[in-house]
């Protein structure tokens, strides 16, 4: 927020540079910072008027997130129909241990290059980070639908896709609270239906596709289909705050971005209380302990109607695939009702015990 508040205040005239420079000599008195408080909660003032809060551009950028998340969280959320086929079909052979890796690096890929990826979106903006993320998608699944060997398909869909998914994804979040302040939850929520919806169209598509069309060209009208959603997702999501300029207390120094900008910053961890680093591994454990019913649902309706390799590509498995889909239709109510009504932290208690206890 401050860097719209830093370009606003970046061009001070002469005098006022000079009366600056002069009085930063001394030590500060109590006029001194009583002028300090008010220019401080004018500038809060200015920042927080700033935001739209609607109109065409706003709605359009949510529109624009809600295509990456579902091209992006989307693939995150079909990861069930990927680990049937694999081991069931293309590489029944490998112990269940063995393509575990595949799904663990592909989770683990989405979300550490976020670390990075961040401070880039806050330096540059969305758009070439979703270009980026778009390529890498788009070239991991088509290269997927060709895939026979185990490593082929860790470098396509583990770390090529991976690495697309999270280029997506952060950006597609962020742009979206450049534009909401009040109507923020309402927004990301909006935007964030699209993950659920993702998860809802792919595994049918699929499940319609394979009987007729076979596991490659399954993918690759996915691929069409992400193809669509990114270019969307391209033109709408645009940043409407500056990129990341100095502090403000550099006011008069020259307003430019700098290399070190686009670096992580440990620093945010260190609030004085811990409660940003512990809600930071709060959230990743509950996203990887989400992973697993999403990966494994199918593969385990099919184990236990013993249906055989044959029968995956059938229409015998069809309810495999639309478990997947129910489970993720579900989460969209959440998504949009709940997280615009309630704090994050009233749901994620008990949303964990409750799932905890269904699954024992």
């Amino acid at each position: 927020m401050y860097n719209l508040c830093a370009t606003q205040l970046a061009a001070p005239s002469t005098a006022n540079s000079s009366k600056m420079s002069a009085e930063s000599k001394h030590s500060p008195d109590s006029s001194q910072l009583a002028t300090t408080d008010l220019e401080t909660q004018s500038l809060d003032t200015r920042c927080t008027a700033s935001y739209p809060e609607g109109g065409r551009d706003a709605w359009l950028v949510v529109l624009g997130a809600w295509c990456g998340l579902t091209a992006s969280l989307g693939i995150y959320n079909t990861t069930g129909v990927f680990e049937v086929v694999i081991s069931k079909v293309l590489l029944p052979e490998d112990g269940s241990s063995t393509l575990g890796w595949m799904f663990s690096i592909y989770a683990f890929v989405t979300w550490i290059c976020g670390v990075q990826i961040g401070p880039t979106f806050d330096a540059m903006g969305p758009r070439a980070l979703i270009v980026a993320g778009s390529v890498c998608t788009l070239v991991g699944m088509f290269a997927l639908s060709v895939c026979t060997k185990y490593y082929q398909i860790v470098l396509s869909f583990s770390v090529l896709t991976g690495i697309g998914s999270s280029l997506i994804i952060t950006p597609s979040m962020g742009c979206v609270a450049h534009w909401f302040l009040k109507r923020r939850g309402l927004a990301s929520g909006i935007a964030f239906i699209g993950s659920g919806f993702g998860g809802v169209l792919f595994p049918l598509m699929i499940q319609s596709l394979l009987p007729q069309v076979g596991w490659g060209w399954s993918i690759r009208i996915l691929g069409f289909v992400l193809l669509v959603l990114c270019a969307v997702s391209v033109a709408f999501c645009r940043s409407r705050l500056p990129l990341l300029l100095r502090p403000v207390s550099d006011i008069g120094a020259r307003a430019t971005p700098n290399w070190r900008d686009a670096l992580p910053d440990p620093r945010i961890f260190v609030d004085g209380t811990g409660a940003m680093a512990v809600t930071t591994l709060a959230v990743l454990l509950i996203d990887l302990a989400y992973f697993i019913p999403i990966t494994y649902i199918p593969s385990y309706y099919i184990d236990r109607q013993q249906l055989s390799h044959e029968e995956v590509l059938s229409g015998s498995a069809a309810f495999a695939y639309q478990l997947l889909a129910i489970l993720n239709a579900a989460s969209c109510i959440g998504r949009r009702y709940c997280r615009a009504r309630f704090k994050a932290q009233q749901l994620r208690t008990p949303d964990g015990v409750y799932i905890a206890i269904r699954v024992l």
